[in-house]
């Protein structure tokens, strides 16, 4: 049958069949189990916080990326310095830092030339799961200050920068504390 002699009968009934087609097509999606029709969700990667040791140190469990996998071990965050347990501003500045990394979130970590201190704690940048320079944030908030121990200098343009803001601003413990 030539294409040019078609009815609209004949049209319609093409069409029916791809219809047809489509709806079993449906159909036999419609049977596949739940789990097959949604990718499964991608594991987030980076250690796991446990605890939250001061405003400039936590602890870890580590994913074998820079700390090993499943061990526990302390990170000093790096450039930066909070107040110590009962000086002035040190219960603000470990409550940020929990703020920003809560118990059982994962981080994202960045060394530099030096990995571990004389205490044995890894020295590191961190980003929390909101990709959150946590380092830079507690200085420009004002509940640390940019502490420079070479040879670990990689941020220190971004930590002076914080810093200078925070200060300018009486951010934290730079109105806070008298002694600054």
């Amino acid at each position: 049958m030539h294409p040019s002699s078609w009815t609209a009968p004949h049209r319609r009934a093409g069409a029916g069949a791809v219809v047809a087609s489509l709806a079993a097509a449906v159909g036999l999606v419609g049977l596949a189990p739940p789990a097959a029709a949604q990718p499964e969700p991608v594991k987030q990667r980076g250690p796991v916080v446990l605890r939250v040791i001061d405003g400039d140190t936590v602890e870890v469990r580590g994913d074998g990326r820079v700390v090993p996998a499943g061990a526990v071990a302390r990170i000093r965050l790096l450039e930066i310095d909070a107040p110590e347990r009962g000086d002035c501003f040190s219960r603000e500045a470990t409550a940020r830092t929990a703020e920003l990394l809560p118990v059982g979130s994962r981080l994202r970590t960045e060394r530099d030339v030096e990995l571990k201190d004389r205490y044995d704690r890894y020295l590191l940048y961190v980003w929390n799961e909101r990709n959150v320079f946590v380092n830079e944030s507690l200085v420009r908030s004002g509940h640390a200050t940019s502490v420079l121990f070479e040879p670990n200098d990689k941020y220190a343009k971004t930590m002076a920068a914080a810093q200078a803001a925070a200060r300018q601003a009486g951010a934290g413990l730079w109105s806070a504390c008298p002694a600054r």
